[in-house]
């Protein structure tokens, strides 16, 4: 009887959350989970392309006038995924400077790039700088 009572309350104290917060917060907080996946993905891009010597990127489809999802890719021939398809919340508004973004053997990218991930209320943005290959995500 006790378990009970204690998951009702749980349930309760769910539901106020849910409610107070709502979904336009639920879909800011997965903005910027989105932002820092996508960051650690154009890490390990750059990472593999050190380690192989062979240049890797990222592949970004578009649909809806939205980027709604990455391939990272290791350039050969032919080039191969080298991880599965990531996908971008379908309630975000994505957009991308380049559909492509390269890492040459010595980790630095071969353009500047700039990712903007937009929510309800948060926008993020995510920069590579092409001499150093550096990441970063900032709230905007």
């Amino acid at each position: 009887m006790e378990l009970v009572v204690v998951l009702l309350i749980l349930g309760v104290l769910g539901a106020v959350a849910v409610s107070r917060f709502g979904p336009n917060s639920i879909t800011n907080l997965g903005a910027e989970a989105d932002a820092r996946k996508l960051a650690l993905d154009l890490l390990q891009a750059q990472r593999r392309a050190m380690v192989t010597g062979d240049n890797h990127y990222l592949l970004f489809t578009s649909g809806g006038g939205s980027v709604t999802g990455y391939t990272i890719y290791r350039r050969g021939t032919p080039d191969v995924a080298v991880d599965s398809a990531r996908q971008f919340d379908s309630r975000l508004a994505v957009t991308a400077s380049h559909t492509t973004t390269e890492y040459d053997f010595s980790g630095a990218a071969l353009a500047s790039y700039q990712f903007t991930l937009t929510a309800p209320d948060r926008t993020w943005t995510v920069s590579v700088v092409a001499a150093t290959g550096s990441v970063s995500v900032s709230e905007n």
